[in-house]
């Protein structure tokens, strides 16, 4: 169609041309008036400098509108070719619905990405702290059983040595003579058997003290749990604050839309969305959450519900 109109419009401005130049050249051509005619009320009030250059001044005139018009129909029709182009770029362009999805879609992702950073940073440190307990549990054991084997070992040296000088005590009972001797060895032996029952004893309060250390590392471990309790009320609340920071960031990106200077109506702004201020929201779309409301990543407890440490037991 383009193509079309540029020939028609170059057949009317060859066309027009044509005539421009007969009409001078039969101006030029026509003869002049007799001297004995009479010449006319309107020739004698035209100057005889219009009379003999009127004709080609009206041509010259004719030849630059003519050369205007030609230049407003190339502009024109090169306007016609960028209008063109411009649509058929429009028509490779991509949906605004498309694109919505997709944007969407990926802030999604993102902010799925960030909460799943959040959990692990607190699963790690959660991790770190569980094993720097289980080492410190692990020393207090191997201390514990290291202390043991050494009474054990001491207690063994000792009941050695007590065979032996029972062995002795037997040798001289075989070797005394009378019932004195006897009973006197009895009496002995009968002392060395308080002191084994006095080891035994402190035997049974080293067991009973093994016991309250284990009793105070069970306290311990229950601390640490309250330590971990905290811990997790930290990372919710920090959870919380996060999001008050996501809400403020929403509020001010909404403050810059509405701050954008608007388009006119007319001229159609591509990649712009049109203003539509008593649209009601879709049903499917919901607003975002308050911080308020949103619940904490660690579990459904309120954190101020929960006592964490010595003071909550």
């Amino acid at each position: 169609m383009i193509q079309r109109r540029d020939e028609q419009d170059t057949d009317d401005l060859s066309r027009t041309t044509e005539m421009m130049a007969y009409e001078s050249t039969r101006s030029a051509s026509e003869p002049a008036p007799e001297k004995g005619a009479e010449p006319k009320k309107e020739e004698e009030q035209i100057s005889l400098f219009w009379r003999v250059f009127g004709g080609t001044i009206l041509s010259i005139v004719a030849l630059v509108s003519i050369t205007l018009f030609n230049n407003m129909s190339s502009s024109i029709t090169e306007l016609r070719t960028a209008l063109s182009n411009e649509r058929e770029a429009r028509a490779e362009l991509v949906k605004k619905d498309e694109f919505n999805t997709r944007v969407t879609a990926q802030y999604e992702r993102m902010r799925a990405i960030d909460t799943v950073k959040v959990e692990l940073e607190g699963l790690k440190e959660k991790i770190s702290t569980n094993t720097a307990a289980v080492d410190g549990v692990k020393r207090d054991t191997n201390a514990t059983i290291e202390s043991i084997k050494k009474d054990a070992a001491t207690s063994a040296d000792a009941m050695k040595k007590d065979a032996t000088a029972l062995e002795i005590l037997k040798e001289r009972v075989v070797l005394l003579e009378g019932v004195k001797k006897d009973i006197a060895s009895l009496d002995t032996i009968k002392e060395k058997m308080v002191a084994t029952a006095a080891d035994l004893k402190s035997m049974r309060d080293d067991l009973q003290k093994l016991a309250g250390e284990v009793d105070r590392n069970k306290n311990s471990d229950l601390e640490r749990k309250a330590l971990r309790d905290s811990q997790h009320k930290q990372v919710d609340e920090s959870l919380k604050e996060l999001q008050k920071g996501l809400q403020d960031c929403r509020e001010k990106l909404a403050r810059l839309e509405g701050a954008q200077p608007k388009p006119s109506a007319d001229v159609p702004v591509p990649f712009s969305r049109p203003v539509e201020p008593s649209k009601p929201k879709p049903s499917g779309t919901a607003s975002p959450a308050k911080p308020s409301e949103i619940k904490p990543a660690g579990g459904t407890s309120d954190p101020g519900s929960s006592k964490s440490g010595p003071e909550g037991e």
